[in-house]
């Protein structure tokens, strides 16, 4: 019988953070909507990302479209941000 990963508890930031990404927002709008500091969002939004809780996007001009990063990048400020459906599982789940 294979073992279901268990993801730790959320913090309340990463609550927060979840709650917000319904919908596609920029690294300010996250900010804005969650009020947390810069740093704090920062370090939130890795974990979320790495765990498979959010998924980073970027603007690609030529396509008129966002697209899907795969890799976490360094500045997060340039990016926007969307829950993944485990994301949000986990977030109504808590």
């Amino acid at each position: 019988m294979p073992v279901e990963f268990q993801h730790a508890p959320l913090l309340p930031e990463e609550d927060a953070i979840l709650d917000a990404l319904h919908f596609l927002l920029s690294f300010e709008e996250l900010q804005a909507e969650t009020g947390l500091e810069k740093n704090q969002l920062q370090m939130c939004l890795r974990r979320l990302i790495e765990s498979g809780d959010v998924q980073v996007w970027t603007w690609v001009p030529d396509k008129n479209d966002y697209q899907a990063v795969e890799a976490v990048p360094q500045q997060l400020e340039r990016y926007h941000f969307l829950a993944t459906k485990e994301g949000l599982f986990r977030h109504h789940s808590a």
